[in-house]
């Protein structure tokens, strides 16, 4: 059964089905666990929503957003290209969204270190973290950008090979050499360059803004595909939902959602990744599963990151969005800003996901 078609209320909590305390580690068979965990719909509408862009500026009412701009927009059309407007990869018929600049790679470095505070290391998965200081130990990253997160695991694990792909050619010859890592261009949406038994493990995250609903589960298969029989498979994801919304979360997320959706993609990504792996379960062992929230800008100093991390990732999705919701670029920033300032007040928070399982051929 696919991800329902129906209306979704923004939630103050992620399904319950998908809590659990971020320290938690559940472990099940996969083809022994019933029914395929029904997936959240990424469905919403901005109906009623008003907003307040500051105190002294007008009140600016989002219409539903504009569902042409929402499907069809492309940075590399020249016809929607702007002289503010950030660096994208020019891989053609991709949708992901967020741009590929030296600003989105401070950010996706912040997020790096975000994740590693949170699950405690760069690798999750226990048995791979001792299974990597195996000489030869073959490692990829799908989605690696300049490698970053490549370069961390390769200080931890010196004796291990690594690998990874990216849509953005510019950034893997942007990317510092460095021994024992090798980095190329691939898509997973496709056929990645490798031969099939290759990789003792493949970790693949945050692909959410990129990785159409339809395509997770083959998405999926062809990270199966490239790992050895007994290998094993890594997915970190977060929702594009922030819980305990406020009203200006409220009005920016909802025209987020239903903008994603049009254009195919999922925004319970996080919550939905035990139904995609169950989807190819003849072909996994078992899995473990963490799930871990995280303030945004409130509690920690770690909170603060996690919503500048946040606040920065919306605003790299200001051409596409700022046009989809009929707003001029001052005032979407200022909707984002007053976001940013909402969520220490709501106590808001995002969620993540970590799902790893062994491969079985």
């Amino acid at each position: 059964m696919g991800p329902h078609q129906s209306k979704t209320v923004l939630p103050k909590e992620p399904p319950a089905s998908a809590i659990s305390n971020s320290s938690a580690v559940t472990k099940d068979r996969l083809k022994d666990s019933g029914n395929s965990e029904e997936p959240k719909s990424s469905t919403a509408t901005a109906s009623g929503s008003k907003l307040q862009i500051n105190e002294t500026k007008k009140q600016v009412k989002p219409a539903h957003i504009n569902t042409v701009i929402a499907k069809t927009w492309n940075p590399n059309d020249p016809k929607s290209w702007e002289p503010e407007m950030r660096e994208y990869h020019s891989l053609a018929n991709s949708d992901y969204m967020l741009p590929n600049d030296a600003t989105e790679q401070n950010r996706l470095e912040m997020q790096h270190y975000v994740l590693r505070a949170v699950f405690k290391s760069d690798i999750i998965c226990p048995a791979v973290k001792e299974l990597a200081t195996s000489p030869g130990y073959k490692i990829l990253d799908v989605g690696c950008a300049k490698g970053f997160w490549l370069k961390c695991v390769k200080k931890d694990y010196p004796l291990a090979e690594c690998y990874g792909v990216d849509i953005s050619e510019s950034l893997v010859q942007q990317s510092t050499e460095t021994s024992g890592i090798s980095l190329k261009f691939g898509n997973v949406l496709e056929t990645l360059p490798f031969d099939s038994n290759t990789f003792d493990f493949v970790h693949q995250r945050a692909l959410v803004l990129g990785m159409p609903r339809e395509k997770f589960p083959d998405a999926v298969r062809e990270l199966i595909r490239v790992t050895k029989p007994g290998g094993w498979i890594e997915l970190v994801e977060g929702d594009v939902v922030i819980y305990n919304a406020g009203p200006y979360s409220q009005t920016l997320t909802t025209a987020l959602f239903d903008g994603l959706h049009r254009r195919g993609l999922d925004c319970y990504a996080a919550s939905n990744l035990l139904y995609y792996a169950k989807q190819v379960a003849e072909n996994v062992e078992y899995q473990e599963d963490k799930m871990a929230r995280l303030s945004l800008g409130w509690g920690s100093k770690m909170g603060i990151l996690c919503g500048s991390d946040a606040r920065t990732a919306y605003l790299g999705m200001e051409d596409w969005m700022h046009k989809a919701m009929g707003l001029s670029r001052e005032d979407y920033r200022d909707l984002v800003q007053n976001c940013y300032s909402e969520w220490p007040v709501q106590k808001s928070f995002a969620q993540v996901r970590a799902l790893h399982f062994q491969v079985k051929k």
